[in-house]
């Protein structure tokens, strides 16, 4: 983008301002701690678009010499190409490195950040800061997106803001109309207020952090000092030069990843990089101290491949994460991502951005040669490739806990076990407990017993249980499970309850019930009273998936990864609660499952699905080393044989 300055002047200092946003951010990505606030460098580069896309466009309405597909036309050759770049490059990378399910993921993220809506594809998934965030190799893509959205927009209203004060001020469309300010002043001011106001009164800020709504306000501030005149005034540019970079500095050391944001915290990085922008509109010569340094010849290089290094830094850590298997890569990795960085963005910018800024086209030449063409042939190639790479490569059970089970239904196939008994034991709870099928029917079978498995997504059928803090589309089947269980458990003579406890009690999410524990505890004591109750032991959840431990495996790089711990403070917890109260059982897994190595692996294939979903095969394997090392569910005589007039009584 242009850097246009005192009567149309190159502008190195933005491009300074443009090295100081880009070099915050990658510091950051490598290591947090290095620079704890650098995610800010990306609301320094929003305040730098706006203001310097609303001063070309600006400028080019008060002529009269506007056009939306000229504008269009230059945003085309200034983004798509490099764009395109990375991506392919990124989704090619993919297919050679990604297990099918992440490979997946990335060809959604890729077709959504062709369409410039990677930001809200990324709000649903995750949040930028969550752990996962660190291996989406496009995850950076919102941020673009988000200019994307802007400028579909900035155009049409300034036009608009232009027209209004035209017409019932009576003011001409010039750059710093007074009408065109105070409204872009109010969108500044509203936005604040509002980003503020939903991130601090919203279930999960996360969500809010990639989206336009929090954002627009960021680049409005740069749309609104670049309608201000200049200041005339040396000492006041000098004042606001030093103020911009001590804001920016203060930004980047003060605000952290725990830090409510954006919100009113963006205050810091957006008015440090206004101030800056807006103190050196002045003659060259005349521009204060902060800005002449940022006109180093060295800073504005950095400047000049800013967008391309923006672009290459976070695939390349991502992939080198994503093999290495933690956040924090070894300095010998970190001295390799550094030099690959820098060579892929010198690379794009010299022969891939430099070349197709220099073309003379027509809208639909563009349209059609740079965004269309490319985007069409990388969702087709991407598709392809999915297919290729897809889970339907692995049998069935390696891929899911079971297709013909009851879960979210009861009109599969419930009953597992000795197919040669009525089933006696009901065996209910959420996922985690519908990956036990296999389980249940190896042990079942075993030990002489049937049991009918009831389950449903994320739901704990405990009396009382709150399914409303569970997404939207769990919410009916956990409703239809609670009531089969609260009227029918009485009919069974033996209860076995699984779940994700490190879910339930809190320990690994905080969207649980908050009174979890002590409904579970009463619905223990209550059916206790009417038959014996069997709580079993949650799996681990695991660093990385058993795909992904194989993969790499076969290259010889294992994956360093600690396993989440969460899941044994629960599992204690629960040990301790069925300790407390009599006719309830622990079953402990935990013997059974350190036979699974590496983690998740069981006889060099797959026991699980996923991270912390047992496969059909992981399941039925669980069970007979569940068997085979001595270990039961119910003990001889533990299920009491009721008669059938009993059971109905009941």
């Amino acid at each position: 983008m242009e850097n246009i300055g005192h009567r149309g002047q190159y502008r190195p200092d933005i491009d300074g301002l443009r090295a100081l946003a880009v070099l915050s951010v990658v510091l950051f990505h490598i290591n947090e701690k290095w620079v704890p606030g650098g995610y800010t460098g990306v609301d320094i580069f929003f305040v730098i678009s706006g203001f310097l896309i609303t001063r070309i466009i600006g400028n080019e309405m008060a002529k009269r010499q506007f056009s939306l597909s000229a504008f269009y036309v230059r945003r085309i050759k200034r983004i798509l190409p490099v764009f395109y770049t990375v991506t392919l490059v990124t989704v090619l990378v993919g297919f050679a490195l990604l297990v099918p399910a992440d490979f997946s993921s990335l060809a959604a993220s890729m077709r959504h950040a062709i369409i410039f809506l990677a930001n809200v594809y990324f709000s649903k998934q995750i949040g930028y800061f969550d752990l996962s965030a660190e291996e989406k190799p496009l995850l950076h893509m919102w941020s673009l997106s988000i200019e994307e959205q802007y400028y579909f927009m900035w155009p049409v209203l300034l036009l608009t803001f232009y027209a209004v004060g035209r017409k019932f001020f009576k003011q001409p469309v010039a750059l710093s109309q007074k009408t065109a300010v105070v409204l872009t002043l109010l969108l500044v001011v509203g936005g604040f207020i509002y980003s503020q106001y939903e991130l601090t009164h919203a279930e999960s800020g996360q969500s809010l952090y990639m989206m336009l709504q929090t954002r627009f306000c960021e680049l409005m501030i740069g749309s609104c000092e670049a309608l201000l005149p200049a200041i005339a005034y040396e000492r006041v540019r000098v004042g606001m030069s030093y103020l911009g970079i001590g804001l920016i500095v203060l930004a980047l050391f003060y605000l952290d990843k725990r830090s409510v944001f954006p919100g009113y915290n963006a205050l810091l990085p957006c008015l440090g990089a206004a101030s800056l922008i807006y103190a050196g509109q002045g003659p060259k010569q005349q521009r204060p101290l902060p800005n002449r340094l940022l006109s180093i010849r060295v800073i504005v290089g950095v400047g000049l491949i800013s967008y391309s290094l923006y672009l290459w830094h976070w695939p390349v850590l991502a992939y080198m994460r994503y093999v290495y298997g933690q956040y924090s890569l070894p300095s010998t990795w970190v001295m390799v991502a550094i030099p690959l960085m820098l060579a892929l963005s010198i690379l794009s910018y010299r022969y891939v951005e430099q070349t197709t800024r220099r073309m003379s086209l027509t809208f639909p030449k563009a349209f059609i040669g740079l965004f269309l063409i490319p985007a069409v042939a990388l969702v087709g190639g991407a598709f392809v490739a999915n297919r290729t790479r897809s889970t339907e490569m692995y049998p069935p059970e390696l891929i899911s806990y079971g297709r013909d089970v009851c879960h979210g239904n009861f009109d599969q196939q419930c009953v597992r076990g000795d197919a040669r008994v009525e089933p006696r034991v009901l065996v209910t709870g959420d996922s985690h407990a519908a990956a036990l099928n296999q389980f249940i029917d190896v042990v079942g079978k075993h030990e002489g017993w049937s049991a009918k498995v009831l389950t449903a997504s994320s739901c704990s059928p405990v009396f009382g249980f709150d399914e409303n803090v569970l997404p939207s589309f769990a919410h009916e089947p956990c409703d239809a499970l609670k009531t089969y269980f609260r009227e029918n458990y009485k009919r069974y003579d033996a209860v076995v309850l699984a779940s994700q406890w490190a879910f339930h009690l809190g320990i690994e999410d905080s969207g649980s019930d908050p009174n979890y524990m002590e409904k579970l505890e009463r619905t223990l004591r209550e059916i206790s009273q009417v038959a014996p109750v069997y709580v079993v032991s949650d799996v681990p959840t695991l660093a990385v998936s058993p795909f992904r431990t194989l993969k790499f495996s076969e290259v010889g790089q294992i994956s360093n990864r600690a396993s989440p711990k969460a899941y044994l403070d629960a599992n204690e917890k629960i040990k301790e609660l069925a300790a407390r109260i009599p006719n309830v059982h622990y079953v402990d897994l935990s013997d059974a499952w350190t036979q699974f190595t590496p983690p998740g692996v069981y006889k060099g294939k797959p026991a699980y699905f996923d991270d912390h979903h047992l496969n059909i095969y992981g399941s039925s394997a669980l069970g007979r080393l569940f068997v085979d090392t001595g270990h039961r569910i119910i003990e001889p005589r533990g299920l009491p044989i009721a008669s059938a007039g009993e059971r109905a009584m009941r």
